[in-house]
């Protein structure tokens, strides 16, 4: 057991010799009296909400140290009670004291609010997955080296090597939750500690101190501020989200709400969490979860903020209600509908009603049937109205033909005037009885400059 000094301590309080006064006088009745330990899950705790508390006496004398409570709270889940009784088998009395417990695997108080077992096995899903990322392939290439060739033989290895593959290896498993780098983390541990070599020894002291960090303020931090935002804009991520959206037809409530369906089906009530991801990552931690298991909340969680950042709301639980408020499905008209009722019309019509939202029809299984036909329509009533804009072109083009070509002659005023039968000789200032050619060459004249004033 651990915080046995003082349960109710705050981290970042400072500590007073009061304190550890009260602390050592506790820790010797304990010692003194042995009583029976009941161990209850706290999920109130503010620190922690998978922590799991020792209780005797009626007080509470401390908690389980995170080494062992995944291994309590499995035994936990499949009890009927969520209880367990144990043994205090020793004590240590100081200011920083601690004391040592023995589990008696038998029922204690009734906890009407225990937390049922879970099959990680059957949990599966059939949405798109994050594919591995560097990081976990050199995990794994360095898991196999260590298991296979290195620590069988810690009497004669070069340290040099070992040291460089169990880096390798923290590297990668650094914000790797699974089960099976926990485990993994326990059995080198074990085995380096066991060593005759006190170099050896020594690096088992790393990974002891990864272990203990895993779930540390400074680690939930870097994990939220760095390695979260990461992932979540990453190439991979983006590929990911492409194809879900495929799969759910663009219809992001309709796809937030089946991602949310399955997270309500984690144990821990981890989905009441979302939206800090501080406590999702250490639940995630403490839980156990295998490594298949574990990428395939990861990828939820990550199509959820997608999800939230396209919808333009902020990553948090939903209810029933903010459904019922915001799916599509729940308003008269859906993309369905509209599709349908884009088809009852000609092609004219029903560009003009519909074009504000062609984009969204544009991504509807309807419109992806009948579009080869509606593009064709489109491209014939596009080509129906350029021939009828060519052939007004040709017209006009005609018509100032025509005009360029008639005779026309110009007076001492400048005015331009039609040619007819010799009845405006007069504004031309050309005398009455003058020679026709004299007349046809003056008009030609003219006409030929009026041509290339024009040009």
């Amino acid at each position: 057991m651990q915080y046995a000094a003082n349960p109710d301590y705050k981290f970042g309080d400072p500590e007073t010799p009061e304190m550890w006064a009260r602390t050592i006088g506790m820790l010797s009745n304990l010692r003194d009296m042995k009583p029976r330990v009941v161990l209850k899950k706290e999920p109130t705790n503010p620190n922690d909400h998978l922590a799991v508390m020792a209780r005797a006496m009626g007080n509470k004398i401390g908690y389980v140290c995170k080494e062992h409570r995944n291994k309590v709270r499995t035994i936990m889940s499949q009890t009927k009670r969520g209880m367990l009784a144990a043994d205090i088998s020793k004590v240590v009395v100081d200011k920083h004291g601690y004391l040592f417990i023995t589990l008696k695997c038998e029922e204690a108080v009734d906890d009407s609010a225990q937390e049922p077992g879970f099959d990680w096995s059957e949990w599966q899903t059939d949405i798109p997955l994050l594919p591995p990322m560097e990081a976990l392939h050199a995990e794994e290439e360095a898991e196999f080296i260590l298991e296979e060739e290195l620590l069988p033989h810690l009497t004669d290895v070069n340290i040099t090597e070992l040291q460089t593959y169990l880096g390798i290896w923290m590297e990668g498993s650094r914000h790797d939750m699974s089960h099976e780098a926990s485990r993994q983390r326990e059995l080198y541990i074990k085995l380096l500690e066991e060593s005759t070599r006190d170099e050896v020894r020594e690096l088992a002291g790393e990974l002891k101190h990864q272990s203990g960090s895993m779930c540390s303020l400074h680690r939930l931090e870097e994990r939220t501020l760095e390695w979260w935002p990461r992932l979540v804009n990453s190439a991979e991520a983006a590929n990911m989200w492409g194809r879900w959206c495929e799969q759910t037809n663009n219809q992001l409530w309709g796809g937030l709400r089946l991602i949310d369906d399955l997270l309500h089906q984690l144990p821990g009530n981890l989905y009441q969490n979302i939206g800090h991801m501080e406590a999702i990552f250490s639940q995630l931690y403490y839980l156990c979860i295998p490594r298949a298991a574990l990428t395939a909340i990861f990828s939820l969680l990550v199509l959820r903020e997608r999800t939230c950042r396209e919808l333009g709301i902020q990553m948090r639980p939903l209810t029933e209600a903010d459904y019922e408020t915001c799916m599509p499905e729940s308003n008269k008209f859906s993309m369905k509908d509209l599709a349908s009722s884009f088809l009852k019309f000609p092609t004219k019509i029903a560009l003009g009603m519909f074009g504000g939202v062609s984009t969204l029809l544009a991504w509807h299984p309807e419109w992806q049937k009948h579009a080869p036909k509606i593009e064709e329509q489109i491209l014939a009533q596009q080509k129906e109205q350029q021939d009828r804009q060519e052939q007004k072109q040709d017209k006009m083009i005609e018509k100032v033909e025509e005009a360029a070509n008639r005779p026309m002659t110009q007076n001492i005023y400048g005015d331009k005037n039609e040619f007819q039968d010799g009845a405006q000789l007069l504004k031309m200032g050309i005398p009455e009885g003058a020679d026709p050619a004299e007349i046809a060459a003056r008009i030609a004249e003219q006409q030929r400059a009026l041509l290339e004033q024009k040009k």
